[in-house]
């Protein structure tokens, strides 16, 4: 009888370290494909192809990247030629596209500049962009291109066509439109609904402005 419930403990101490193990080993797996990697620098061919980094590594310093790059995070000095750089978190530095035939993609926040034929900014920009194109969803800062859409709040726009969803604090260009200004609009049409400062251009419309339209000058209508 001892011999019989000897072996039965041996055969289920067997079977659950082997299940066991297995686990354990899954486990290992998960954290390690998920742990991201800081390197330092790379040099990318295409995005996904680079020497130095992968696309799940973040760059600390440099990246130099010939036709797009594919990076978790970047800190530091970013250069590319042509093609797609995509930014799946945060930038912090300067990125600057040699060729601007580029769409620059930061899926996080950007703290710095970036000169690039498209700058598609899905956080906060606290720096400076400059593109043909820009699309941002807050800008703590400046906004300059033919085309500006913010779907936040401005601090800055200039360009051929501005159009801030929010509130913004000084619109340059053409044709300027935002939800409301706390400051300045300058251009050939100026457009807002509500109006917490002047008006500058040829057409000027303003919901609380002195008139509803008003050439030349238009302010806020007070009580």
């Amino acid at each position: 009888m001892r011999k019989i419930l000897l072996g039965t403990t041996l055969i289920l101490g067997t079977v659950a370290y082997g299940e066991t193990a297995p686990i354990e080993k899954t486990i290992v797996d998960v954290i390690g494909v998920n742990e991201i990697k800081e390197k330092s620098a790379q040099l990318s061919i295409l995005p996904g192809i680079s020497l130095g980094a992968s696309k799940d590594d973040s760059i600390s310093k440099f990246s130099f990247n010939l036709l797009g790059a594919t990076n978790k995070n970047v800190t530091g000095l970013d250069l590319s030629l042509v093609g797609i750089r995509t930014v799946e978190g945060n930038f912090k530095g300067q990125h600057l596209s040699l060729i601007p035939i580029e769409k620059f993609t930061v899926k996080g926040d950007l703290n710095g500049g970036s000169f690039s034929l498209w700058n598609d900014i899905e956080g906060t920009v606290s720096g400076s962009v400059f593109g043909l194109v820009n699309t941002v969803n807050d800008a703590n800062g400046g906004v300059a291109g033919l085309v500006n859409l913010v779907k936040g709040n401005a601090t800055s726009t200039s360009g051929l066509v501005s159009i801030v969803d929010g509130n913004v604090n000084q619109q340059f260009g053409f044709i300027n439109r935002a939800d409301s200004v706390s400051g300045v609009q300058i251009g050939f049409v100026n457009s807002t609904r509500n109006l917490d400062g002047v008006q500058i251009g040829l057409v000027n419309h303003a919901t609380n402005g002195v008139l509803p339209v008003l050439p030349l000058v238009n302010f806020r209508k007070t009580i």
